[in-house]
């Protein structure tokens, strides 16, 4: 009898041991987003989007995630603090990608990947006069006539709208759309709409001067690719697609221009490009023209980055 139980122990814990196997199994094979490249696949369709991503994961891996937090210093605004109370969710701890897009209307969409309380983040919405049903939320913004939107796509992975539409975030539910053509590799990258470039006076001014030379391009994308010298941190790239030969080529005429005359600019003034503002950013762009291709880069030097901090 001993020994009958023994077996009979043996083969239920076998049996629960295969039962959870085929489960993370068909959990794994059910999920709609694997990769990088699934959560850009995404977004929403059509329009003039402009479109980022971001990984988390390799910019704390890197000791880069401040670059962020720089910009929207973590933990330190109430807002921000209560959420995070609230709900559990860091994300310089908890997120590690995220795609977004924003289109001509001013609406914003994301899709984030990494560890989220599903629960907390309900009664979070709750707690600010929102509605939830089983896996979509939504609440109205700070600003009248806007709403958060936020949906869970998988237990990894959720989507996030902000926009006069209360359901906007229904658009970046599964399967997504096809995209012909992925800028993934670099741990961030961004895809300038054509819209944005026609009318960059909400960009600053160094900023207006780039988007000019861009404006008849078919697309331009800006990444951070890895350093090439030990004094650097990282390498901002650029790749822009033009009509044509010659309308790539005056655009990058344009650019040597416009570092050409900030250097002599600086030397009017007796000053000498310093790495650790943008002026020694800017000075040090290079740029080369590819047939229909125009590709630019700058070296961002550690020093820069560490004056941000």
């Amino acid at each position: 009898m001993r020994s009958l139980l023994k077996w009979t122990a043996v083969l239920l814990a076998f049996a629960a041991i295969g039962a959870a196997v085929w489960f993370g199994y068909q959990r794994y094979e059910h999920r709609f987003v694997r990769t990088d490249a699934d959560m850009v696949k995404l977004l929403p369709p059509g329009g003039d989007l402009t479109t980022l991503f971001i990984s988390l994961a390799d910019l704390r891996r890197g000791g880069l995630l401040h670059l962020l937090t720089g910009i929207t210093p973590a933990g330190t605004e109430k807002d921000y603090a209560d959420f995070i109370a609230a709900t559990d969710f860091d994300y310089t701890r908890d997120l590690d990608a995220l795609a977004g897009a924003v289109n001509d209307n001013n609406e914003i969409f994301f899709v984030m990947r990494g560890r989220f309380n599903w629960a907390k983040l309900k009664q979070f919405a709750v707690a600010h006069a929102g509605t939830c049903d089983e896996d979509a939320c939504r609440a109205p913004g700070s600003k009248p006539h806007r709403w958060v939107n936020f949906i869970r796509i998988q237990v990894d992975t959720i989507g996030l709208s902000i926009s006069q539409s209360s359901t906007a975030a229904d658009s970046l539910r599964p399967p997504g759309r096809r995209v012909q053509e992925l800028p993934m590799g670099d741990p961030v990258w961004l895809r300038v709409s054509s819209n944005l470039l026609k009318d960059p006076t909400g960009l600053p001014k160094a900023l207006q001067l780039f988007a000019l030379s861009m404006q008849i391009a078919d697309s331009v994308l800006l990444s951070a690719a890895r350093a090439e010298h030990g004094d650097e941190a990282f390498t901002i790239q650029l790749e822009a697609v033009f009509p044509n030969a010659p309308s790539a080529d005056t655009a990058c005429k344009q650019l040597q221009l416009q570092t050409r005359m900030l250097r002599l600019e600086l030397a009017h003034e007796n000053q000498q490009p310093n790495p650790a503002d943008l002026t020694g950013l800017l000075t040090a762009g290079s740029f080369q023209v590819g047939s229909t291709r125009l590709f630019g880069s700058w070296p961002v030097k550690k020093v820069l980055l560490d004056s941000l901090q």
